[in-house]
This record gives structure tokens, sequence and C-alpha cells, in this order.
């Protein structure tokens, strides 16, 4: 695995360092400051004064973020493999990105602050940036992580199983999971509003397909060394989704950021949104 830890110093940070404990040792590990030095705030300020402020500012805020990226490294686990530091200038998600892209990244690591009433404002931001737009996927730690021993996979489409799939086949976590692989009939809004006038019948014939298409991906992670569990629930996919997680309390959810064609690629579009902001847990993106 290919990762890229981006560290600001915060709390939340330093829990994205530490979940590597969870994660299978780096084939290669870049470990990303970002300094985002802040324009001069007094248009009437002499061009050689606000030159030196700036100046000035800039190699604390160098110095402060190199020394960030060494207590980083100092919290990794000693099997974390081979570290490698690195240090850029500007808007922190553009650079997280662009990094990700250059390194080959298979997977960002990333704290996301601002738990509980402010999630909100975090998830406009920086973490917000970076799932949406990544190139790999992308974890989001949201709590301490030091073991990942409870996975919960809600799935839509094939796509979706597909790619989770190829993402579990990188062996992405030093441990075997149990795994609860989760799909939503959205018999109710907003995608079905008439979900109430389907007949029985063809409700138990969704129903059983549904469970057959869980199970189908729980045989071939099993294959992989995991427990798994499949659910085939009839609901709101959002708020099912969500409320299966409170009960679930996982390590991680994974799912896929969205799916690319008609209804699906609405469908997940909106729900990977609304259930990433919603989970207490840490989640995982998958690409």
């Amino acid at each position: 695995m290919k990762y890229v830890l981006a560290v600001d110093g915060s709390d939340e940070a330093l829990d994205a360092t530490r979940a590597f404990e969870a994660l299978r040792p780096a084939e290669q590990l870049v470990i990303l400051g970002v300094v985002n030095v802040p324009g001069i705030p007094y248009p009437a300020m002499g061009a050689g004064v606000a030159k030196d402020l700036s100046m000035t500012v800039s190699q604390a805020m160098n110095e402060e973020a190199g020394r960030m990226i060494d207590r980083a490294i100092s919290l990794l686990p000693l099997d974390a493999g081979s570290a490698r530091k690195r240090l850029e200038t500007g808007q922190p998600a553009d650079v997280i990105l662009k990094v990700a892209q250059e390194t080959g990244a298979d997977l960002i690591v990333l704290g996301a602050r601002g738990l509980g009433k402010i999630r909100e404002q975090i998830f406009g931001s920086v973490s917000h940036r970076v799932m949406t737009h990544a190139s790999c996927s992308t974890l989001i730690v949201k709590k301490p992580l030091r073991t990942i021993q409870q996975l919960c996979i809600p799935i839509e489409s094939q796509e979706d199983a597909d790619a989770i799939l190829a993402f579990m086949k990188k062996q992405p976590f030093r441990e075997p999971c149990r795994v609860t692989v989760l799909h939503v009939i959205p018999f109710s809004e907003p995608v079905w509003p008439m979900g109430a006038m389907i007949p029985q019948d063809f409700r138990k014939e969704m129903l059983a397909y549904a469970e057959k298409f869980t199970n189908m991906l729980c045989g071939e992670l099993q294959k992989l060394g995991h427990q798994t569990h499949g659910m085939a629930l009839v609901g709101a996919p959002s708020s099912t989704i969500i409320e299966e997680i409170e009960k679930m309390s996982p390590d991680v959810l994974l799912m896929r950021t969205h799916s690319r064609s008609g209804v699906s690629r609405f469908f997940l579009g909106s729900v990977s949104h609304a259930v990433v902001h919603h989970a207490d847990c840490s989640v995982i993106l998958v690409r």
C-alpha cells in the first residue's frame, strides 16, 4: 500500500497518525505538511515592511510544520514502513490532492477536525474537498483508531461491490475484520416515493435478490479471511444506513464515493454525502 498522511498538528491529525497501527505496513509513506501563508492584511503597509513580515511569518510556519511532521513520524509504529517527509506551500486540500496523484497513492489518511456541532463546517473545507476530488481512496479519521476489527460496507450496485473488493484485495488492514455488507432497497423517499404501492410479492423478490447480492460480496471477502454477514433492508437509504451504523458501532465505515450511471449516480452521490457527514465512526471512501 502507498499512503499519503496529511498532518496539521491537530489532535485529529495525531489520531490519523496512530491509525497506522491498524493499517498494513507501507510500501511507500509520505508524511505531508502544508503551509498556507496568510496574506498581509494591511494594504497601507510599505512594500518592504510587508515583504519582511511575510518572510518572517513564512519561516516560522515552515519551522512549525517541520516539527509537526517529525512528531507524526515519532508516533508511527516501528513497522509502519519507510516514511518520507514532504513540506509544501499552498491551499491544503489542493496540495494533498496533487501529492496523492503524483505519488500514486492508494490511500490518503487525514483527520477530521471538529466532530459534533461544527462537523459541517469542517467537511465543507479540507476533508470534504479531499474526499470529493481525490484520485484514490481516502481514510477520514474521526476518533482514535488503533485497531480495525469491525467494518460496515454499504453497497448499492455491482460497481460498488467490485470497487470495494478490489480495495480489500490490497489487504489494507493488519488483521482480518468482522464485516457487515449492507444493501438498502430504496422503497421510500427520496428515491422511490411510490414504494408503498409496489406489490408485496415483488417486494419479496427484490429482497431475495438483494440478499443474494450482499452474500456474493460476503463470499469474496471470506476468501480474503474476513468474517462476514450480509443484510438487506428496505427504507430511505441514508437514514437506514445511519441507523444501522449507530446499532453496530463499527470501527470504520467503508463505502464507494459514487456510482457512475443514471439513478445510481444520484443515489450514492447524495447518500454517501449524508452518511459520511453523520456517521460517528471513521470512514474510508473507496475510488
